[in-house]
């Protein structure tokens, strides 16, 4: 099984090469055959920079550089598109490079796509699952988004906010992408949305996220509003 993990990153220059040395150290555990994609937007404090010099001692890393800061949504585009021109590739995962998704979830994903998922989604609201170092008014406004977009849309999905995800190529290969017109945060409802819509088996896998610790945060007030825009367009699409 050939799997590839895209991470997008803007001004993580402190975290890629954490982040790159423990998924590499869960492929060598596993015996896993695959690569790391990162999409990097420019980033100011020479992200792309350290991501050139990581590819340039493993062949493993790839990297895409891009000419400004685009989002979240086509970063990951970027880096889906380029996984499947690889015909081996199997598995995709999307991830934050800012160490709140543990790689060594990996083979806990790999598991429920055994099992006949086509979407495996890494879920803090599954048991099992939960987040570490969040205040309480950011677990009530996630709980409470997660809630609102599982109701709006009409799934069945604990979690549809969470970007440590997997996805089989062939769903990746058939969705259309130009059609997505969400960018931030918000693309991943969206995503979700399709999948479902073209009749992809959504599973969860539980996990801990756990607040970043090096960096800032890129959720903002913007980035929020644009999800419960998005959440109405679809509702009016389903």
């Amino acid at each position: 099984m050939y799997v590839s993990i895209v991470l997008p990153t803007y001004n993580e220059k402190e975290n890629l090469p954490v982040m790159i040395q423990k998924l590499l150290d869960v492929f060598d555990n596993h015996h896993m055959k695959g690569n790391i994609i990162v999409v990097d937007d420019n980033s100011p404090d020479n992200t792309g920079k350290i991501a050139d010099q990581i590819a340039a001692m493993e062949q493993r890393v790839k990297v895409i550089h891009r000419e400004g800061k685009m989002g979240l949504g086509t970063a990951y585009i970027a880096g889906f598109r380029h996984a499947v021109e690889n015909n081996m590739v199997d598995l995709v995962f999307s991830m934050d490079c800012d160490q709140s998704h543990d790689p060594a979830y990996i083979p806990d994903f790999i598991d429920m796509h055994l099992k006949g998922y086509d979407v495996v989604v890494g879920s803090r609201y599954i048991d099992g699952g939960g987040v570490e170092n969040w205040g309480v008014h950011r677990r009530i406004m996630s709980k409470g988004a997660n809630l609102l977009s599982s109701t709006i849309l009409g799934m069945r999905v604990k979690d549809m906010t969470s970007g440590y995800r997997c996805y089989t190529a062939k769903v990746l290969r058939e969705i259309e992408m130009d059609s997505i017109t969400s960018n931030g945060y918000s693309f991943l409802e969206e995503m979700l949305f399709l999948c479902n819509k073209k009749g992809f088996t959504i599973g969860e896998t539980p996990i801990v996220f756990i607040d970043r610790t090096l960096g800032s945060s890129k959720l903002s007030k913007k980035e929020m509003w644009k999800f419960f825009l998005t959440l109405m367009r679809l509702k009016i699409k389903s």
